[in-house]
């Protein structure tokens, strides 16, 4: 493993450096309640259904972080399942140089105690700063990240001497990552001592084995709520008549034309492409070498299970979601990201999946794309924060709806399919039934005929 691997306890010996010298005589901010947030952290009660996937510099900082910095799983100040590409010592205070609707707020020059002269349009003036913090005798530093907690202009503490605005968890007045806890031993609410720091004064130590470079990173790509519509068609003539707000329809087969009509009635566009099998039949399917082919899909003429693990289908994947983002799809709708449960003819692990539908879902992302999670029911909990909104095939019939909890927790929208005869019939109330319990849950549950070609469609909202 790269990094900093200098024993922890040596660490609780030496400072590193004399950190009591510094070359700007930034305020001191004594004895400020801080708290523990982390990149990736899921919308709870806790954190008043805040999530940090996002942050307020960057709409990609999960992903551009490497994915979620839990606090229960660590080694060495970095979480252990994984190499984040950033610093995982930052924190958040509460202030944002920028405005909701993207333009820097005024009058900063007067109120930011560093030269901001030389910033260019596209730099935060705050983001990837320094502080020093101290609990004690110990003494890190770390990397500003985000904007919190709970107050986004608190100008008079955080350049001033005047405490928090903020009354919540003890007015907190910062919130601080895992390793940053892990090194000053803190608990989830504690109290510290801050300062701005010049990065010519941060000492050594962990917290500079990988500095975050990355600037401003605003992507903004659709979202899906809980109380979306949607219609899904794959063949056929497309019918565009029913008052849904998502149509799910086939990348390939569907003109440009097609779906700027569709998006000019305010429908939002989710463009379906296999992301897992070879299909003979696809314009791009010369492009796929033979290794990648596995064994046929059972029930799907024409259609191969494909190596993920393998590095040479990420080009193709990429090139279909430039496709997608050409012809003006809102979002895509990955099929078949489940092989790793299939007989594939290949020796494929959990986390080949894990790592190639999050591939998909940054790509997706960085072309400005929504992407939905098609079932991959057993790696949901792993794959929510990567992915917008959950498209499900007979979860009802099969009894497995409850593991789409984490989506109706995080108010995204799961788009379920059902195909059953006693639902289509009715059988015995099978579909009323099925559809009282689709809206108790907030599904967005469909009727459809398995070939997804209108013949029929029976809405359970």
């Amino acid at each position: 493993m790269q990094g900093f691997m200098v024993p922890i306890v040596a660490y609780l010996l030496t400072t590193g450096c004399d950190s009591s010298t510094i070359s700007q005589d930034y305020k001191i901010h004594a004895d400020i309640t801080s708290t523990i947030f982390w990149v990736g952290e899921s919308a709870s009660d806790e954190n008043t259904y805040i999530t940090n996937i996002e942050s307020s510099w960057d709409s990609m900082w999960m992903q551009n972080f490497g994915g979620i910095d839990t606090p229960e799983s660590r080694n060495n100040y970095k979480p252990a399942g994984f190499i984040p590409k950033e610093n995982t010592f930052y924190f958040a205070l509460p202030f944002g140089d920028f405005e909701d609707n993207g333009s820097r707020k005024a009058n900063l020059a007067s109120i930011i105690p560093w030269d901001i002269s030389k910033y260019d349009d596209n730099r935060s003036y705050c983001k990837n700063r320094w502080i020093k913090i101290s609990k004690g005798d110990r003494v890190a530093f770390a990397q500003w990240e985000d904007s919190g907690p709970f107050n986004y202009n608190d100008i008079d503490y955080v350049f001033g001497s005047a405490k928090p605005q903020n009354s919540l968890n003890n007015g907190a007045g910062i919130d601080l990552s895992p390793a940053v806890r892990d090194y000053l031993g803190l608990s989830d609410i504690d109290k510290v001592t801050w300062r701005f720091v010049d990065e010519s004064d941060v000492c050594d130590g962990p917290w500079r084995d990988k500095i975050t470079k990355n600037e401003l990173f605003w992507i903004n790509w659709q979202k899906y709520d809980s109380n979306t519509s949607w219609q899904w068609q794959l063949q056929g003539e497309l019918n565009s008549s029913y008052n849904a707000e998502v149509y799910d329809i086939d990348l390939f087969d569907t003109s440009k034309e097609t779906i700027a009509q569709l998006n000019s009635e305010g429908k939002n566009v989710i463009c379906y492409f296999s992301a897992g099998s070879w299909e003979d039949w696809r314009e791009d399917a010369n492009t796929f070498a033979d290794e990648l082919k596995g064994k046929k899909l059972s029930g799907w003429a024409g259609e191969k299970w494909l190596n993920i693990a393998d590095e040479r289908l990420k080009s193709i994947m990429s090139a279909r979601l430039d496709l997608a983002k050409e012809k003006g799809c809102k979002g895509v709708e990955a099929d078949n990201v489940d092989g790793y449960t299939n007989d594939t003819g290949f020796n494929l692990t959990a986390d080949d999946q894990l790592k190639y539908n999050q591939f998909l879902s940054y790509e997706a992302h960085k072309r400005g794309l929504s992407i939905g999670l098609k079932n991959d029911l057993l790696q949901i909990s792993k794959l929510e924060p990567f992915f917008d909104f959950s498209v499900n095939e007979q979860c009802h019939q099969y009894n497995e709806c409850s593991y789409l909890q984490p989506f109706i927790d995080a108010n995204k929208a799961v788009f379920n399919a059902e195909y059953g005869d006693k639902y289509v019939n009715n059988t015995d109330g099978a579909r009323d039934s099925m559809c009282s319990d689709a809206n108790t849950q907030g599904l967005k549950t469909l009727v459809l005929p398995l070939d997804l070609n209108d013949t029929f469609r029976i809405s359970c909202f």
